[in-house]
């Protein structure tokens, strides 16, 4: 545990992005680490960092006690990955894959409390290898594995053994390089498209149609988009227009249902308009899904016309 942890956030500007510690045990045991998850010490940037100060304070100690079902971590979790998406790729490089670690700790702690939210968003960590390889997960989870059903296998108290190396040292090198980042992504996904998220639907049906993490199966991959469409009618023009996309293409293509230039037209029209409707509004990450909507719709007009 480090000096400015015991501070409590009065170390004028000098924490790191993120920490974290077990919390104390019973007698005869230093900590307790039964839960699989730390405690998380959360910062934020109060100023800008010099080279004596990172310009962070610390705002909170996140302990599981408290938030029964997530909300709290998965919270705290969208400010981490929202800072790292912020930061420069590369002049911010190891303060990004800071944050998107320490997202990833809080979403999972999210997720044990049954949080599916916290799943979508660890699918898109996962998904995306937000942390290039250096997961909380990886790095410091305890060796054993709980009963519970998570990914938080990797080593514990670094003990030397005979050879003068850490055993968990070790452990902790074999936990990484098993770690597939598709399979955490599907796992995730699933769990959230499952209950009912529809951008995990169809975030489920992509690593389906096309074999990351899993086995490809594209007639499965077709009725994930369905289900993507059927859930978000009702919500946000992003999440149908971009169910509507994936169901353009693949009735375009072919893809787990019978290829069809009618129906893609209809599905890229629909996408056109509520990933247009999205990126009018401010959503701009979503420019490049509405020109692949605008191309499918463009194509499947050509083939129908018959003018080439």
């Amino acid at each position: 545990m480090t000096d400015w942890l015991g501070s409590g956030g009065g170390w004028s500007g000098g924490a790191p992005v993120f920490d974290w510690s077990w919390p104390s045990a019973a007698e005869g045991d230093s900590y307790d680490k039964s839960y699989g998850l730390p405690n998380v010490w959360v910062t934020q940037q109060v100023v800008e960092p010099t080279e004596s100060a990172t310009g962070r304070e610390c705002v909170w100690c996140y302990s599981p006690e408290g938030d029964p079902d997530g909300e709290m971590a998965l919270s705290f979790g969208a400010r981490y990955y929202e800072e790292g998406m912020s930061c420069d790729v590369t002049y911010e490089h190891e303060k990004r894959v800071l944050c998107f670690r320490a997202a990833e700790l809080l979403y999972l702690h999210a997720s044990r409390k049954g949080n599916r939210f916290a799943d979508l968003n660890l699918g898109y960590v996962y998904s995306y290898d937000r942390c290039e390889g250096s997961y909380w997960s990886r790095l410091h989870a305890p060796v054993e594995t709980s009963e519970q059903d998570d990914e938080t296998s990797g080593p514990d108290v670094n003990e030397p053994d005979d050879d003068g190396l850490g055993a968990a040292t070790a452990a902790r090198s074999t936990a990484c390089e098993e770690l597939d980042c598709d399979s955490h992504a599907y796992e995730h996904f699933r769990r959230a498209a499952e209950s009912g998220i529809a951008e995990a639907c169809y975030k489920l049906g992509d690593l389906l149609r096309d074999g990351r993490g899993c086995g490809a199966d594209l007639a499965g991959a077709f009725e994930w988009f369905c289900r993507a469409y059927r859930l978000g009618r009702d919500e946000s023009p992003v999440i149908w227009g971009s169910a509507a996309l994936r169901l353009g293409r693949a009735f375009e293509e072919g893809e787990g249902c019978d290829q069809g230039f009618d129906e893609a037209e209809d599905w890229y029209e629909r996408a056109v308009t509520g990933l247009g409707t999205a990126v009018r509004s401010g959503e701009t990450w979503y420019r490049g899904a509405l020109r692949q909507a605008e191309k499918g719709l463009a194509r499947v007009r050509q083939e129908l016309s018959g003018m080439y």
